[in-house]
C-alpha cells in the first residue's frame, strides 16, 4: 500500500506541560543576582568616586550592566515559558535568546565607556598631571566584590543546570569572568594605594584590562544568540546524534531528510524517514512514535519533533 504520512508531534501538548515552576526557580535565582548586583554597582560607584580609583567607578559600572543584565533575563524569562498559543506554535523560547542578545550588546556598549574613561586618564597622566590615589577602603571592596561574583558564578550554574536553561549558564559565565576581571581590578588599586604617583597609573590600566574581560564575554554570548536567532542547525554532535538515534530506530529503512534547530530551551527537529511500502498507515505511526520516544529519552521533555513518514519505493521514483 503506497501511502504518504504526515505524523506530527503534537507541539501545544508539549508545551502545555507545566513549566510555572521551573520559570518560578529561574525567577528566585536571578532575583537573587538583582539584589547581590544592585549592592555591588552602589558599593563600587559611590566608594570608587569618593576614593578616587577609575578602577572601581569601571567596575561599578559593569555591575551595572550586571544589574541591567538580571533585570532583562526578569523581563524575558516570563515571556520565554509562556505555553505555546496560535500566535507562537513552537512556544516563546525565542525570548530568552533574544535577551542574551539584549545582554551581549549591552556589554560592548559599556566596554566601550570605560576604555574611553581609561584612555582619558592615561592621556592626563602623561601630559605630567597626578593621579589621585586610591582610598584603602576600595580594596576593601574589590575584594568583597570577587566573593560575591564567585558565590553567584556557583548560584547560577546550579540553577542553569537544574532548569536547562541558556541565559542561567552564560550569566553563570559572566560572573566567573567579573571575578577573575576583579584581580586586575585588585592589582590595580592596591598598586595605586600603596606604591606611590608613579604607580597610580595602573589604575586606569587596570580598567582597560577590565575591557577585555567584558569584550570577550560578550561575543561568547553575542555568537551563539545571533545564529540561533537565525534559526541556525542544532550543533553537530547534537545533529549527529540525533541522526543516529533514528537511524537506528527499529522500523526505519532510511533516513531521507533532517532538519535541527533551537528554540530558547527547545530543541525542534524534523525528519523525513523511509518505511517499508507494504506498511499501513497504523504501522507507519507507530514507527515515528518510536523515533519521538527514543529522540527525547536522549534529549528530554523540551524536544518538539516532527517525524514524516514515506514508503521507501516512492520516494525512489522521485
Amino acid at each position: 500500500m503506497l501511502f504518504h504520512h504526515d505524523h506530527s508531534d503534537r507541539l501545544s501538548d508539549l508545551l502545555t506541560n507545566d513549566t510555572s515552576a521551573t520559570s518560578r526557580k529561574i525567577r528566585k535565582i536571578v532575583i537573587v543576582g538583582c539584589i547581590v548586583n544592585a549592592c555591588l554597582m552602589a558599593l563600587k560607584l559611590s566608594v570608587g568616586y569618593f576614593g578616587h580609583s577609575d578602577a572601581l567607578v569601571a567596575d561599578g559600572f559593569h555591575s551595572l550592566n550586571d544589574f541591567a543584565a538580571d533585570l532583562i533575563m526578569l523581563l524575558f524569562i516570563g515571556i520565554s515559558f509562556r505555553n505555546a498559543d496560535s500566535r507562537y506554535s513552537y512556544g516563546y523560547g525565542k525570548f530568552e535568546t533574544f535577551s542574551t542578545f539584549l545582554i551581549s550588546l549591552f556589554l560592548l556598549f559599556i566596554s566601550w565607556h570605560i576604555a574611553e574613561e581609561a584612555i582619558e586618564r592615561i592621556k592626563e597622566y602623561m601630559g605630567g598631571e597626578v593621579l589621585a590615589q586610591p582610598d584603602i577602603w576600595t580594596v576593601i571592596v574589590v575584594l568583597v566584590s570577587m566573593c560575591a561574583k564567585e558565590f553567584l558564578f556557583r548560584f547560577y550554574r546550579r540553577g542553569a543546570k537544574k532548569t536547562s536553561t541558556m541565559a542561567l549558564l552564560t550569566n553563570a559565565w559572566h560572573h566567573r569572568s567579573d571575578a577573575m576581571a576583579s584581580i586586575a581590578t585588585l592589582i590595580g588599586v592596591s598598586f595605586a594605594h600603596f606604591l606611590g604617583e608613579s604607580w597610580r597609573i595602573l589604575d586606569p590600566c587596570a580598567s582597560l584590562v577590565l575591557v577585555v574581560f567584558i569584550v570577550v564575554a560578550a561575543i561568547r554570548m553575542l555568537y551563539p544568540s545571533f545564529i540561533e536567532l537565525m534559526d541556525h542547525s542544532c550543533p553537530a554532535p547534537i545533529a549527529d546524534k540525533a541522526r543516529d538515534i533514528v537511524e537506528a530506530t527499529e522500523g526505519v529503512e532510511r533516513l531521507l531528510e533532517t532538519k535541527s534547530r533551537k528554540n530558547g530551551h527547545f530543541l525542534i527537529f524534523d525528519f523525513k524517514i523511509g518505511v517499508a511500502p507494504k506498511l499501513n498507515v497504523t504501522e507507519a505511526e507507530e514507527i515515528a512514535s518510536r523515533v519521538q520516544d527514543n529522540l527525547k529519552k536522549e534529549f528530554g521533555n523540551n524536544t518538539l519533533i516532527s517525524v514524516r513518514t514515506v514508503p521507501t519505493s516512492e520516494y525512489n521514483l522521485i
